[in-house]
C-alpha cells in the first residue's frame, strides 16, 4: 500500500490529477523539445540546399561534352574539361588491377588449396585482415614513401600501387570465399 493511500485525507482523485499534471508537463516538455528538434534540423538543412541549388544551377551550365573531352583551364582560361582525370583515374585503375588480381588469386588458391592450416595460412589470413582495415591515407603514405621518395616525382604507378594494396584483402578474401 503506497503512502498517500494512508493519509486519512487522501482520496483517490487526487492521486490521479497528480498523474495528470506530471503526464502533461512531460507531454508539455516532449513538444517544447521536438519544437526545438525541429527548429535545428531546419536551420541545418538551409545551407546544404543552399549549396545544392548552387552547385545544380552552376554546374547545368557547364554540362556539355567539352566537360569530358577538354583538359583542365589553365591560368586565364575560363573553359576547360576534365578528361585528364578521367584518363588518368583509368590508367591508375588499369594498373592496379593487373597488380592486385594476380598476386590476390594466386595467394587465394594457395590458401584454399594447398595451404591447409598451417602457420604460413594463419599468417596469411592475419596479414589480410588487418590490410582490410587499413585506412586509404596509410596506403597513400606508403606508395609515396616507397615510390615517390625513390622516384623524385609522382606517377601514375605510385597511385597504382596505392590502389593495389587496397583492393588486395578483398580479391583475396572473395576468391577464397569462393574457391571453398
Amino acid at each position: 500500500m503506497s503512502n498517500l493511500s494512508k493519509n486519512p485525507n487522501y482520496s483517490g482523485s487526487q492521486g490521479l490529477s497528480l498523474i495528470r499534471n506530471s503526464k502533461s508537463s512531460r507531454h508539455l516538455f516532449e513538444l517544447l523539445m521536438t519544437g526545438i528538434a525541429s527548429a535545428c534540423l531546419v536551420i541545418t538543412l538551409i545551407p546544404l540546399f543552399a549549396v545544392l541549388y548552387y552547385v545544380v544551377v552552376k554546374g547545368a551550365a557547364r554540362l556539355n561534352l567539352d566537360l569530358f573531352t577538354q583538359l583542365p583551364p589553365v591560368a586565364g582560361q575560363t573553359t576547360g574539361g576534365i578528361a585528364s582525370a578521367i584518363l588518368g583515374t583509368i590508367q591508375v585503375v588499369t594498373i592496379a588491377t593487373i597488380i592486385a588480381v594476380p598476386v590476390g588469386v594466386l595467394a587465394a588458391i594457395f590458401l584454399s588449396e594447398f595451404g591447409g592450416n598451417g602457420q604460413v595460412v594463419r599468417w596469411i589470413r592475419f596479414i589480410t585482415n588487418v590490410l582490410s582495415g587499413v585506412p586509404s591515407i596509410i596506403a597513400g603514405v606508403f606508395a609515396y614513401s616507397l615510390i615517390v621518395l625513390k622516384m623524385g616525382t609522382f606517377s601514375v604507378v605510385a597511385g597504382a600501387i596505392a590502389l593495389s594494396v587496397l583492393m588486395l584483402p578483398t580479391i583475396i578474401r572473395t576468391t577464397d570465399e569462393a574457391l571453398q
